[in-house]
């Protein structure tokens, strides 16, 4: 491999590694992002299952990072429910926002585990048709609730509202429809505040993103000949290019969750959506296209 071609191949992986991060914590589809890149732009990496685990692992680096001190302390809370004695208001509130999680995160586990090679499969067949639609259905969500923080301000959570947000946080599995624009749209549609849907919503992406890692993982291990690894151990270019797409993936989705999500979290759910909505338009183009 000549420098050139190095300095290309690095350029590819950081791009896709930005948009993983950058588009994990906005409602815009992290996976229709890095769909529209490798597809409309001919970006072809040797995107295998360790390419998906480190760029999903930055991302939730970052976000652990940003949560820190709320997940500390819903943690510690979370065992100190045990001791009766130290069982205050705030220890039982975050007792239950645990199990709440919980409760929201089992039906997307459920349909990954039984239905992503269905899902992926769709994806395979029809591309850019799939991130198109459910890039306009998730424009469609958000202009739909764009108001409904100004008026909504409920700060707790119920179990009714898990349930709801994990049901329809199913769909979010599928490329173009994204996750936190269904939980965070959901959450305002139960007329809970925007600061309350989302970082509950953020927060649900943790445990989905632990179980999409042990699923590579189990597929890894299952596979001991490494086929479905994607990484060449014995090129030291790969080290590099799956190191800078891991770098990326971290510094933008602190990037986006410091910067760019006070937008979403202000309440300026209009500009995500006619954001999505060009683009939606411009991937079911293409797809269609491709398709003839």
């Amino acid at each position: 491999m000549t420098f050139l071609e190095m300095v290309i191949e690095t350029i590819k992986y950081i791009f896709l590694g930005l948009v993983q991060g950058i588009t994990e914590v906005i409602p815009v589809s992290s996976s229709g992002h890095v769909a529209i890149a490798q597809l409309i732009f001919q970006i072809q990496t040797d995107e295998g299952l360790l390419f998906l685990i480190l760029v999903n692992t930055g991302s939730l680096i970052a976000i652990l990072y940003h949560f820190r001190k709320m997940i500390g302390r819903i943690i510690l809370n979370f065992f100190t429910f045990f001791s009766v004695s130290k069982r205050t208001e705030g220890v039982q509130d975050d007792f239950c926002y645990v199990w709440k999680l919980v409760v929201a995160s089992i039906p997307a586990a459920f349909v990954g585990f039984l239905f992503s090679s269905q899902i992926s499969g769709l994806y395979q067949d029809y591309g850019l048709v799939v991130v198109g639609v459910g890039m306009l259905v998730t424009a469609t969500l958000l202009f739909v609730v764009k108001d409904y923080a100004k008026v909504n301000g409920r700060q707790t959570i119920t179990f009714r509202d898990a349930i709801g947000i994990g049901l329809l946080q199913m769909f979010g599995l599928v490329p173009g429809l994204s996750r936190n624009g269904i939980t965070t749209s959901t959450g305002l549609f139960r007329k809970m505040s925007m600061e309350t849907s989302l970082n509950f919503s953020l927060l649900l992406s943790i445990p989905i993103s632990i179980g999409s890692l042990l699923k590579y993982a189990y597929i890894l291990i299952q596979d001991p000949t490494g086929n479905q690894l994607g990484f060449d151990p014995t090129s030291g270019y790969h080290y590099l290019f799956y190191f800078m797409a891991f770098v990326a993936s971290v510094v933008s989705t602190r990037y986006a969750l410091k910067f760019l999500y006070k937008y979403f979290r202000r309440g300026r759910l209009v500009y995500f959506s006619i954001y999505l909505f060009v683009v939606g338009a411009i991937a079911l183009t293409f797809g269609l296209l491709q398709l003839r």
